[in-house]
């Protein structure tokens, strides 16, 4: 039996499916499973049509959102280990074997993530939480889409249940809240692909409305953010100024961006100085 159930969304992703598909040549046996999201587009029902064919396990829906199509796709799936992977993204070679040997070698954790490259419009090595950091994501979310999930701890929680692109921030969250552990791979396992357009691209404008939602959504785990500072293995700088920025009068995305630079302020400068140079070319 495998011990990876990797499950890839796709609305309308025709263009990049074939290459996220690809990065899974030569990972260790696994199921794999197509939500096809109510897609419209020609080409991309081409393409899903083409993959039936070659023999790509493809699960067609109404169009219900990245949460839903994940849901359905750990429906028909029954490894004990479940990965999304977005449709525009790849993973890095045995990606699914290490972060599966992760989870064996640590059965009280529930979640299991690498770190990330950036390709595309950018190129970077992106650095991820080391732990699931019950004080630290009530601030920020720093763990990377493409992680392992234990079915058990998944399907418990209800599964990702947000569909407005913080869904994994939330599934996170609920983790946390429940008491659950993670555990970090030194290696990158996600390719992560920056390009415009990307759902999250649309967030921004929406991020104090759905952090409110998080808020609202797991009102203990804030409302325990003080003992869970002291014990927090995050930065001193973002134990000392993370709540001093809480307390500014800024928009809450500013506030959020302060978060990301306070935590990690030499990535951050480092990506900016990035994405300026690919917008000058």
């Amino acid at each position: 039996m495998a011990r990876v159930a990797v499950v890839v969304p796709c609305f309308d992703d025709g263009a990049t499916l074939p290459e996220t598909l690809a990065s899974l040549e030569g990972q260790e046996p696994h199921e794999l499973v197509v939500v096809d999201d109510g897609s419209t587009d020609a080409a991309t029902l081409r393409t899903l049509a083409e993959l039936e064919e070659g023999g790509v396990r493809i699960v067609h829906r109404e169009n219900g959102g990245l949460s839903a199509a994940r849901m359905t796709g750990v429906e028909v799936t029954s490894a004990p280990y479940v990965l999304p992977l977005d449709a525009d993204d790849a993973l890095a070679p045995g990606a699914l074997a290490a972060l599966a040997d992760a989870l064996d070698r640590e059965p009280g954790a529930a979640l299991a993530w690498g770190d990330v490259e950036v390709w595309g419009e950018l190129e970077a090595r992106l650095e991820v939480a080391r732990s699931l950091d019950p004080w630290l994501i009530t601030y920020l979310n720093d763990l990377p889409v493409a992680s392992l999930i234990r079915r058990t701890a998944l399907v418990d929680l209800g599964g990702w249940q947000m569909g407005s692109g913080y869904e994994d921030w939330d599934l996170w969250l609920a983790l946390a809240e429940h008491g659950h552990r993670g555990v970090h791979v030194a290696a990158p396992t996600l390719r992560y692909r920056r390009r415009r357009g990307r759902m999250l691209d649309g967030v921004t404008p929406r991020h104090a409305d759905l952090y409110s939602r998080l808020r609202d959504r797991h009102g203990a785990l804030f409302a325990a953010r003080g003992r869970n500072r002291r014990r927090s293995t995050a930065p001193a700088r973002a134990k000392l100024l993370f709540p001093l920025v809480e307390q500014l009068p800024l928009d809450p995305f500013t506030r959020h961006r302060m978060y990301l630079l306070v935590n990690r302020p030499r990535q951050i400068l480092a990506l900016r100085r990035l994405r300026r140079a690919s917008e000058r070319r």
